[in-house]
């Protein structure tokens, strides 16, 4: 008969394929069920969240350790949520589904892809490429501050509005070293730097310093409070900023490095842990274009045999 059009093919609806959707993509397994609206509104919802999450994060940069397990909770909750309503759909609507022109594999395929993966791939690829990268501390010329194994959250921006000054910690790569390393900047465009016995003089002025009695390595092992009970601590004051350096007990043979004195474009970066940064080379002038950017936070740690550090996690930088 003209207009007669055959009723689409029933297909039953697997629950299990719907949870493994799910799974994937919030709101794709209602796709499956036939439910499109409903579940591209969930994953309109998710990924609005998501975005506005990633923007505050990036403006801040933190470790979000609670906020994580707050966000983890929720995203269990979600989950949840979506499979009891799969499970509602499936039992009364799954048996007798008939196939609509949405559900094919390639339509599950693009809006996967389309709608989650490329949004949210491409954000954090944006992200790495020009806000946020990863260094990891290879010795000890920031020690008691840094431990080898932590590995750090370096904000590539952190300098965008204005140079690094006196006191600040900076990523550096250093162009005869194999990776980036952590200093501190205590001399900048113009001044003359001399290190003499590990302490720096600037301008022909040694920078002022006050002893500390007890120092603390956060979350460290036996062999760090070792290390530390052979060092001797100081407030050093840089301009408005102070910070704790340390010296061995018994200084190593370091020869005094020569004075240098520093171009428009260049900065000193300079160990807190004097002697060892010394003995590594970590340290002198440095053109501003290898400066990667600020160490923000500790976001994993590692100890020598490859245990992780769970308790530094979280660490502020500074």
């Amino acid at each position: 008969m003209e207009g007669f059009r055959t009723p689409p093919r029933a297909s039953p609806r697997r629950l299990s394929i719907a949870l493994l959707l799910t799974a994937l993509m919030p709101g794709l397994g209602h796709v499956y069920c036939g439910r499109a609206r409903a579940g591209l509104s969930v994953w309109a919802a998710v990924l609005l969240l998501f975005v506005a999450l990633t923007v505050a994060w990036a403006r801040w940069l933190f470790v979000p350790v609670l906020p994580l397990v707050v966000l983890a909770a929720a995203w269990t909750a979600l989950q949840l949520v979506l499979v009891f309503d799969l499970a509602r759909t499936v039992r009364a609507e799954g048996a007798t589904y008939r196939l609509r022109p949405l559900n094919h594999g390639l339509t599950y395929l693009a809006v996967f892809l389309g709608l989650g993966v490329l949004p949210v791939g491409g954000t954090l690829v944006y992200l790495s490429v020009t806000r946020v990268a990863s260094v990891e501390v290879a010795g000890y010329a920031m020690f008691p501050r840094l431990l080898p194994g932590d590995r750090l959250l370096i904000d590539r921006q952190g300098f965008a509005a204005a140079p690094p000054q006196p006191g600040e910690l900076v990523v550096v790569d250093w162009a005869d070293r194999p990776q980036p390393g952590v200093g501190r900047v205590i001399a900048t465009a113009g001044n003359t730097v001399h290190v003499r016995d590990g302490r720096p003089v600037i301008d022909g002025g040694t920078l002022e310093r006050t002893a500390v009695e007890q120092m603390r390595v956060a979350r460290f092992g036996p062999d760090d409070a070792a290390r530390l009970a052979a060092l001797d601590g100081y407030v050093e004051q840089r301009g408005d900023r102070a910070y704790v350096v340390t010296y061995a007990r018994r200084r190593p043979l370091i020869e005094d490095p020569p004075p240098v004195t520093l171009r428009d474009d260049e900065v000193f970066v300079l160990g807190d842990n004097r002697d060892a940064a010394l003995e590594a080379r970590a340290f002198g002038r440095v053109s501003l274009d290898r400066v990667l950017g600020r160490p923000r936070y500790i976001w994993a740690s590692f100890d020598a045999e490859g245990d992780p550090r769970g308790g530094r996690v979280g660490l502020a930088v500074r």
